[in-house]
């Protein structure tokens, strides 16, 4: 799997805001990305400001498929204002088990 991993600040009562962005996404956009695709939200344990992102999709030219989408950089743009500044992105090459 090819993907990213982000760390983000998110500023002062935009929790929620957030949670309404990612289930936008997870409506609008994720059920126009072929083959598997696996999105993680989080915070860094005991600090929940310090936000973490993991998406991975089936393989590099999907991912920048998704990333080439304008709807995915409409996207883009509002999920950067819930924080105080643009989050630090690295792409990563993945392996995915699944244990059943």
């Amino acid at each position: 799997m090819f993907g990213t991993i982000a760390h983000a600040t998110l500023k002062p009562g935009q929790e929620g805001k957030l949670d309404e962005l990612m289930e936008d996404w997870r409506r609008d956009i994720l059920p126009k990305i072929p083959g598997a695709f696996v999105q993680l939200t989080g915070h860094v344990a005991g600090n929940p400001d310090q936000v973490v992102f993991v998406a991975l999709a089936q393989d590099e030219a999907t991912y920048r498929a998704l990333a080439a989408m304008p709807e995915q950089h409409a996207f883009y743009l509002r999920f950067n204002e819930v924080f105080t500044g643009e989050p630090a992105w690295e792409d990563v090459a993945m392996d995915f088990h699944k244990r059943d």
